[in-house]
């Protein structure tokens, strides 16, 4: 078969956190390429690529971002099929996009999971009564200053802020049930603990164990009934800069919200 003949395969990426939009410090914008990809095949597939294989190391971030980019797969794999293959990690919001896939791999020391939604809010009132700062706030109603630094939290503010946090939980686990039917066990795991791939497995959170390779085959052989010979791959490797590689190094699987540009993110 000529290389002009043979079916198309499109490589996409999940790497580093997932942000609400591309730091310019970064020098990468592969967040970006992942969903203007997404949105492109979507839309009209016009390279009529025959799967997706996407692979994630991620471990999560923001959460209408991971929202709309695992919504973005799971409209995709309607019209081609989608493989994800985790590498170290498949988070908290990265697992979303994973679990919007139809099939998920994941090698035998990749953690995933971390279903869960947390909210951090910084407290500056201590700092600034030491160095004799103080703000005067004024507001339209009670609750626009909501998260500032600069006071005590009413408990009127944190049971409200509870009530985003478990309402953006349930969203999360509603979308798992949808996507993985089959999940077991998921009230349980889904409270925010990170899973190693074996346990991922057993409770049907993964598809398999196995490696990109492993991934990419399966792709070729079990879902499009080929064989190598017959596929060539589009690879969109991202090529981020040197201090994006130095920052998702030490990258934590816990993410701190960031007022005021985020609200909510998935842990």
């Amino acid at each position: 078969m000529g290389m002009f003949s043979r079916k198309k395969i499109l490589k996409l990426y999940l790497n580093g956190e997932i942000t609400d939009s591309t730091s310019k410090f970064s020098g990468d914008n592969s967040l970006q390429k992942l969903k203007s990809s997404l949105l492109e095949v979507n839309r009209t597939n016009k390279d009529d690529y025959k799967g997706i294989l996407l692979k994630i190391n991620s471990p999560g971030g923001a959460a209408a971002t991971s929202e709309e980019i695992a919504k973005l797969v799971l409209n995709l794999r309607k019209k081609v099929p989608v493989v994800s293959s985790i590498g170290d990690s498949a988070c908290s919001g990265a697992y979303m996009v994973a679990a919007a896939s139809n099939y998920i791999f994941a090698n035998t020391m990749s953690w995933t999971g971390s279903i869960g939604v947390i909210m951090v809010l910084p407290n500056y009132q201590e700092l600034s009564k030491k160095f004799g700062v103080a703000f005067k706030t004024i507001k339209s109603g009670k609750m626009k200053d909501l998260g500032s630094p600069f006071r005590e939290m009413t408990p009127d503010e944190e049971n409200y802020l509870e009530t985003l946090v478990k309402q953006a939980h349930e969203e999360f686990i509603n979308f798992i049930k949808l996507t993985r039917p089959n999940a077991t066990n998921l009230e349980e795991l889904a409270d925010g603990r990170v899973l190693d791939a074996r346990t991922a497995l057993e409770n049907n959170l993964i598809d398999k164990l196995g490696t990109e390779d492993d991934a990419l085959t399966f792709l070729m052989t079990e879902i499009l009934h080929g064989d190598r010979k017959d596929f060539s791959i589009t690879d969109t490797t991202p090529k981020p800069g040197f201090l994006k590689r130095l920052l998702d190094m030490s990258a934590p699987i816990t993410i701190k919200l960031e007022l005021p540009n985020n609200f909510r993110q998935f842990q």
